[in-house]
């Protein structure tokens, strides 16, 4: 894929999670960092910054299948795939190493499954950008996006593994009416999930200064509208807001106008790099 000098860019970023209003335990989770770091799936709130020429990686997961398995498979999305990925050489992304990472990862998950009964089923989606130096992908599987303001205009990068988000995205159902739609939550991907056959979407993206992206679970979009998305994203990208405070909102905005699931978060912004 073509490359281009990203040496100079880093990566300012704040996230969260949040149980919701019904939810009795959350089964989603985050991470943010250079792949040379240990992953974890942080189910707390944290900000900080990435610098590129370590390999950044950036993703949100939402697990499925109810009590502890959700929560299993969430969290082994993140350290699974960040794993494939931090023993590659630094410098350049590959689309065919993103995915071959997500197919090791949907292995991981299904063999963990088998191995532990009440398990069994148990999977995630997962939405992820992976930057080098020389180049930036994202990687997706089933429900959770990524957006990016850029010139504070707002755009949906990642395609929904779903029947109602591809109607949604196609315009045969409206924003409004998605958002109520009785099959809404119905995935035709994830990791996991008994299924050994997988689908991931990875997609070149490029990268510019002053870019704001949000990675966020289905728990956000649920309540909250994508007017209010760029709304909030545009006070970032004019530094009237800091992504931390961006994304405290955006979790009690989420929280108001619907609260029926687990809500998690990150609110990314390329800069220039430090001296």
């Amino acid at each position: 894929m073509p490359t281009s000098d990203l040496s100079r860019l880093q990566i300012e970023f704040a996230g969260a999670s949040d149980v919701g209003m019904l939810r009795s335990n959350n089964e989603d989770a985050w991470w943010a960092g250079n792949l040379s770091e240990t992953p974890a799936g942080n189910q707390h709130d944290a900000s900080g910054s990435i610098a590129l020429d370590s390999g950044a990686w950036i993703g949100v997961c939402d697990g499925l299948g109810g009590a502890a398995a959700g929560e299993v498979a969430s969290r082994m999305s993140i350290t699974e795939t960040v794993e494939a990925l931090s023993e590659l050489e630094r410098g350049n992304v590959s689309l065919g190493q993103a995915h071959e990472s997500l197919v090791k990862t949907n292995q991981a998950i299904n063999d963990a499954a088998n191995a532990n009964i009440p398990w069994m089923g148990m999977g995630s989606t997962i939405s992820f950008i992976w930057a080098e130096s020389r180049g930036a992908l994202l990687g997706q599987v089933g429900d959770s996006r990524i957006y990016r303001l850029r010139d504070k205009r707002l755009k949906e990068l990642t395609p929904d593994h779903s029947p109602v988000g591809r109607l949604r995205q196609s315009g045969r159902l409206t924003e409004a009416e998605a958002r109520v739609h009785p099959s809404r939550h119905v995935i035709d991907q994830c990791l996991g999930g008994s299924d050994p056959g997988l689908m991931p979407d990875c997609l070149p993206i490029d990268l510019q200064v002053g870019d704001i992206f949000l990675l966020c679970s289905d728990g956000l979009t649920d309540g909250v509208c994508d007017a209010e998305l760029q709304g909030m994203m545009g006070e970032v990208f004019d530094h009237l807001r800091h992504p931390t405070e961006t994304v405290r909102l955006l979790i009690k905005s989420a929280n108001r106008l619907s609260g029926r699931d687990n809500v998690t978060l990150v609110v990314a912004r390329v800069v220039e790099a430090s001296a």
